[in-house]
């Protein structure tokens, strides 16, 4: 063997060089006779290769990732873009003509038409005072019934078919803490005092005085519901019963009566100014013919006084008991008679009363005491 160090010739089984005394064989810290590299020089070996590989992983990673900036930018993972937001840029601004067309005139009439109008909801008692407002401004303009009972059915305040039933309510909490509901009677009936038509028209579904009241002091219907106490009532203290947010949006109509009191002539009919006001015989029920024989043309001047609602009509009113439609309840829950404003013609001292099983009679003296049930539009 030779010695490591300086190379001279060395005989088998002699532990140092006998040239230059360095130790050979085992005493040389592990090298072998075949003279292989030691274990401190396969460790450093193996961390170049590590340190090499690592370098290498981190190129290839930075050119992948675009980590150097080397690749321009990259796109970002694609999100659902919500529609409102489509066809815009970061600060507002229009995209270009590459990323869509422009919106159609179409699109933008449809949109401002679901600005203008209110929010489509479930029923009517889903709906504030102010919603309804609007609404009943936009049957207004439709026209005529048939074209507001289309919008009526847009906004869910009938049924799918166009009709009214007695379920197109809505919650009321009156000053005096009675909770009632009103309902829907009619689209498009009522002209505004002002020349407008009136988009809704509503009447209450309960008694809304906590005791009943009579028409007149006086056993006397002369003036009719015109110089009667208790149109003078309704348009003071009964306004003052209703919420503030309800009582704002009522809008003043021309109601059509009998302000003579007894009378055969349908020219006796004229018309006054409400908020609140009280129905007719007529807006009850199509065809009032309480009278028969020679005191039949009294039939003409009860038909003067306006037109039959369409929730009487739907709900097929007639001159008989049993009309479920027209029974109210008093504060008690207790079905309860109350008063309309038609006076009886062919008597100085009558109104007209609809009885506690819904038969719209002319048979209650004035100063009697009957429940209030008034109607409204907004």
């Amino acid at each position: 063997m030779f010695c490591p160090k300086c190379g001279s010739e060395v005989q088998e089984g002699q532990p140092f060089c006998g040239k230059c005394g360095a130790p050979v064989g085992s005493a040389a810290g592990g090298a072998g006779a075949s003279g292989a590299p030691s274990s401190k020089k396969n460790g450093a070996m193996i961390g170049v290769i590590v340190a090499a590989v690592v370098v290498v992983l981190l190129v290839v990673v930075g050119f992948a990732t675009n980590g150097f900036g080397l690749g321009g930018v990259q796109p970002k993972e694609a999100v659902d873009v919500p529609v409102a937001a489509q066809g815009t840029q970061t600060g507002g601004e229009e995209a270009s003509a590459d990323n869509g067309d422009a919106p159609s005139a179409d699109g933008q009439e449809d949109d401002q038409a679901a600005a203008a109008g209110a929010a489509v909801k479930s029923a009517v008692e889903a709906y504030t005072w102010d919603e309804l407002s609007q609404i009943s401004a936009e049957i207004a303009a439709a026209g005529d019934e048939a074209a507001g009972i289309e919008v009526a059915k847009k906004y869910n305040l009938c049924t799918p078919d166009g009709k009214l039933d007695g379920t197109q309510v809505k919650s009321v909490t009156l000053a005096n803490g009675r909770p009632v509901t009103v309902q829907i009677i009619g689209f498009n009936h009522d002209n505004r005092t002002d020349g407008e038509k009136s988009g809704i028209t509503f009447a209450f579904a309960d008694t809304v005085t906590m005791e009943d009241m009579e028409m007149n002091s006086s056993d006397t219907n002369a003036g009719g519901w015109a110089a009667s106490e208790m149109r003078s009532y309704l348009n003071s203290e009964g306004m003052a019963l209703l919420p503030q947010e309800l009582a704002d949006r009522i809008v003043e109509v021309d109601k059509l009566t009998n302000n003579i009191g007894e009378t055969e002539d349908p020219a006796a009919v004229s018309a006054t100014s409400d908020k609140l006001w009280l129905l007719s015989a007529v807006e009850l029920c199509e065809t009032p013919v309480w009278y028969s024989g020679d005191r039949s043309i009294y039939n003409n001047v009860l038909k003067a006084e306006g037109s039959t609602y369409k929730l009487y009509r739907d709900m097929a009113v007639t001159l008989s008991p049993g009309n479920e439609i027209l029974v109210k309840v008093n504060f008690a829950k207790t079905p309860w008679g109350w008063w309309g404003r038609s006076p009886y013609p062919g008597f100085l001292n009558n109104f007209l009363y609809v009885s506690t099983d819904g038969f719209p009679d002319l048979g209650l003296n004035a100063s009697n005491q009957a429940g209030v049930v008034p109607a409204f539009c907004i």
